[in-house]
């Protein structure tokens, strides 16, 4: 008799948000462990995607969809006999900034929309949601202190606060309807793919030395970051969780804290003068914590997700390599964006 398989069970995925880099890497990774997928975003902008994955995405089952049109989420996910949703789409804090109601409408109803458009499947359905590191305020970082999971939100933007409201929104589905999900609060997320958005510098320093241009670090606090990659796959996991665990838990996704000003030495070790490339300058330190404090996810998943920083930088340069090898590397980091690079409407993510 043969043994008995141990392969994990073909799922079908609907990832909002997918032409961003956090939804290119999740997509990627699924299509990678043999899971079905169904990207939406409100562009069919892949570029995203092929970046990460090296590799025309033709292929990959996409849809246009506006996150705040209720009857087309739900059409979508019911068309498609959605097993799991993985749901990323939301505005950026510049554009919440600029257009407060607009933000509102994409980062709150957006999402009231996914947890009510799961409620009406009538079925178990794995749902994981992203929060942010920007529920954390100011006071969270004075004193040096990790923050923790069960710390109290203290928003300082907009988006932040659009974020504190999702994370009601989960407790209120759970509590009413039994809909249970992940919140998952990413911090300082870089790697490939990471080109937009107030915290993309070391992405952008690292593409830089690559192509031999200059670049100038905004300030050389603290910060937690993340792999890109890394993230994606505590996306996936926390998915799956959602399904065994039930509630609506939200946690922090787990990093490495770095000073920027010692970005350029590390990069460096990879691409030789780099040093000379990458400058830091006199910015103000992030208002977003740095330290984390006894992350849940480590103790509910274990640490073989997080990949080591001079690791990580390793392979994100070897990435940026590789892709202007072969010619799918649009731009570089100190081009100024071309219509490509900016979103085509305020609602697409990044």
């Amino acid at each position: 008799m043969s043994a008995p398989s141990t392969a994990r069970p073909v799922r079908r995925y609907l990832v909002t948000g997918a032409a961003g880099c956090l939804g290119a890497w999740v997509v990627a990774e699924l299509l990678a462990a043999g899971q079905e997928v169904v990207a939406t975003d409100l562009t069919e902008d892949r570029r995203r995607l092929e970046l990460v994955r090296l590799r025309p995405s033709d292929d990959v089952p996409w849809a246009r969809l506006d996150v705040t049109d209720l009857d087309a989420l739900t059409a979508v996910l019911t068309e498609n006999a959605i097993t799991d949703v993985i749901h990323l789409a939301g505005l950026q804090v510049p554009f919440c900034a600029a257009d407060p109601p607009l933000g509102a409408a994409v980062n709150v109803v957006g999402t009231v929309n996914v947890f009510e458009a799961v409620r009406r499947l009538e079925r178990r359905t794995g749902l994981v949601y992203a929060s942010s590191a920007a529920v954390f305020g100011a006071a969270s970082v004075s004193g040096g202190h990790g923050v923790r999971d069960d710390a109290l939100p203290d928003p300082g933007t907009h988006y932040g606060v659009f974020k504190v409201a999702n994370e009601g929104t989960a407790q209120q589905y759970w509590r009413e309807s039994g809909v249970a999900s992940v919140g998952l609060r990413p911090f300082v997320v870089f790697g490939v793919g990471r080109d937009q958005g107030r915290t993309s510098s070391a992405t952008s320093a690292m593409l830089s030395a690559v192509v031999g241009d200059r670049f100038e670090l905004p300030g050389g606090g603290p910060a937690l970051l993340t792999l890109a990659r890394d993230c994606a796959r505590w996306f996936i996991a926390a998915c799956d969780l959602s399904l065994t665990r039930g509630g609506c838990d939200v946690w922090n996704v787990p990093g490495q804290t770095v000073r920027l000003d010692d970005l350029p030495a590390l990069i460096d070790a990879h691409v030789p003068g780099a040093a000379d490339l990458i400058t830091v300058g006199a910015g103000a330190p992030s208002a977003v914590p740095s330290r984390l404090e006894d992350p849940a996810l480590h103790r509910v998943l274990g640490r073989d997700i997080d990949t080591p920083l001079a690791t990580a930088v390793a392979e994100t340069v070897a990435h940026f390599r590789q892709a202007l090898a072969l010619g799918i590397l649009p731009g570089t980091a100190s081009s100024p964006p071309s219509s490509a690079d900016v979103p085509s409407s305020p609602r697409s993510t990044s």
